[in-house]
């Protein structure tokens, strides 16, 4: 991450987070929009001009206050919220937490609330091991005499005898269902971490290619995995890791010796997963070899339930226009083409095939292209072994994706599946626009997959079809993907596209909602 992703051409920090380089919110300003936009929908932090448009393009507050009594603010309710009432912190993720819901763009969740808690003690515990610098122009040395070896950073931090010394402090595993906040609720401690406890907050699918992308360049060397972990550990002292999930054989046989020795060298370990970490790899090819890792991922981190009966992202507003199926259109993929001919007009510039290059030396070819936008069949994006280095390296170039027959998933195409799952990750992680058409909706493209659990209940053994498949990975991710499809065509998932990628859209989309547009597929690109 970082410096280190040298081979692929986009500017990974702004999807991880150094605090060794100063504040984040100074180098960035979009954190706040993105959580806000995640979990409040239209109340993120914007101009007053963008936050009129987007209250203007609503039938209705997702919150439904407007339909109980008298109408109070938001604001003047939480005064009243004993849980707000109790905070007295003025720094930390908790202090944030508090402002985000005293300015309405929270609303009150009693798992969030007491997951704050967990990340404000953690916080408070990283501070008060900090030693404090003196005040004076004088140099400082711990102790006058030969250099001894430190066990790790965190007994470097701290003051007194190499005895008295305390252990890094765990970290915390936070899992639970899609749309809970648990992203939110780590870029929360993420913004609010001083540059002292060195932080990087990046993605799982982003920190592995990082890590696959450094054992290649010292595959020459007697042991790369031990060289790569020293050389983050050197890098970041905080990790906080979003949607941790293990698929990859690779992956899962190499975490542990490469956590091992991060954690031996006092990494502060933080994750959000929509699995506990017993179900993280369920199944999985050679997991006996992961589950050394789980046993110690339980030590070294608190294991915090956040799941919920919410899920934040589906407030959002959906709205039709970006998701061409048979339910609207005779022909969605002609339907969808139109769309990509429309917008390329407006781009004014030559469209045909190109390619862009991928980490180490490859190359993803681009069956067609204009200025920001490209467009895909199904089979070529998600049919061909292609993985999230592809799709991150897409998402560097184009702004916008016309996507053509995605099909409903079974048995038959269940790796390509699991290429979708992760080609919306990426999209959304990016705020990537997608124009897709599909045999279904987003809830129908998995109506065939479920989870060993939900194959044992009673009703859906007695609607059972031979198309349907269990498989747990998929079963498990397909409400984030379902969840994250829907957002995306929502009217404030395009608000912050516009405003990340392409600001010229703000007028076509302040159009709609002056129209009371059903619409927000604006035709400029």
């Amino acid at each position: 991450m970082g410096g280190e992703y040298v081979t692929l051409p986009y500017d990974s920090e702004q999807r991880n987070y150094d605090t060794s380089k100063g504040p984040i919110w100074r180098r960035f300003e979009p954190l706040s929009a993105q959580n806000a936009r995640l979990y409040a929908p239209l109340r993120w932090q914007s101009s007053q001009a963008e936050l009129a448009v987007a209250e203007a393009a609503l039938e209705g507050r997702p919150d439904g206050a407007d339909e109980e009594g008298p109408e109070q603010s938001i604001a003047q309710q939480a005064e009243r919220d004993d849980f707000l009432d109790s905070i007295t912190q003025t720094e930390g993720p908790i202090a944030l937490y508090k402002q985000n819901r005293l300015s309405g763009r929270y609303r009150r969740d009693p798992r969030q609330e007491k997951t704050i808690l967990a990340l404000q003690e953690l916080y408070d515990q990283l501070r008060s091991g900090i030693r404090p610098r003196r005040p004076s122009g004088l140099t400082i040395t711990d102790h006058v005499g030969p250099t001894k070896k430190r066990a790790h950073w965190w007994q470097g931090l701290l003051g007194g005898s190499e005895s008295e010394r305390p252990k890094a402090p765990r970290g915390l595993y936070m899992y639970g269902g899609v749309g809970t906040g648990k992203t939110m609720l780590m870029d929360l401690f993420a913004e609010s971490a001083p540059p002292e406890f060195q932080l990087r907050r990046t993605t799982f699918h982003d920190f592995m290619l990082d890590v696959h992308s450094r054992l290649h360049r010292m595959e020459r060397t007697s042991d790369p995995l031990t060289l790569v972990a020293a050389q983050l550990v050197s890098e970041f002292k905080v990790l906080c890791l979003d949607e941790f999930f293990v698929t990859d054989v690779a992956d899962a046989t190499m975490l542990n010796r490469l956590f091992s020795q991060m954690w031996e060298r006092g990494l502060v370990f933080i994750a959000t997963s929509n699995r506990a970490p017993d179900g993280l790899y369920e199944k999985g090819l050679q997991r006996d070899l992961f589950v050394p890792f789980i046993e110690r991922l339980q030590r070294e981190t608190v294991v915090h339930d956040i799941s919920s009966k919410v899920d934040y992202r589906r407030l959002a507003q959906h709205r039709r226009g970006l998701f061409y199926t048979r339910h609207d259109f005779e022909d969605p993929d002609a339907e969808v083409e139109a769309q990509f001919r429309a917008l390329a007009d407006a781009c004014h510039e030559a469209v045909g095939p190109t390619e862009i290059k991928v980490m180490m030396g490859r190359k993803l070819p681009i069956p067609q292209a204009c200025g920001g936008i490209c467009m895909f069949s199904f089979m070529d994006l998600c049919g061909k072994p292609v993985a999230a280095a592809d799709y991150i390296a897409l998402c560097a170039h184009f702004h916008t994706l016309v996507l053509k027959g995605v099909p409903i998933f079974k048995g038959s195409n269940r790796q390509e599946g699991y290429r979708f799952l992760t080609l919306v990750d990426v999209l959304y992680e990016h705020n990537i626009r997608l124009f897709c058409s599909s045999e279904g909706l987003p809830f129908e493209l998995f109506q065939h997959i479920m989870t060993r659990s939900q194959a044992n209940e009673p009703k859906v053994m007695q609607g059972a079809h031979d198309d349907d498949i269990i498989d747990d990975n998929l079963g498990f991710s397909k409400e984030r993907c379902i969840s994250r499809l829907t957002e995306m065509q929502s009217f404030e998932y395009l608000i912050e596209h516009a405003r990340q990628h392409s600001p010229q859209l703000m007028l076509a989309l302040e159009q709609a909602s002056k129209k009371g547009g059903e619409t927000v597929a604006g035709r400029r690109n």
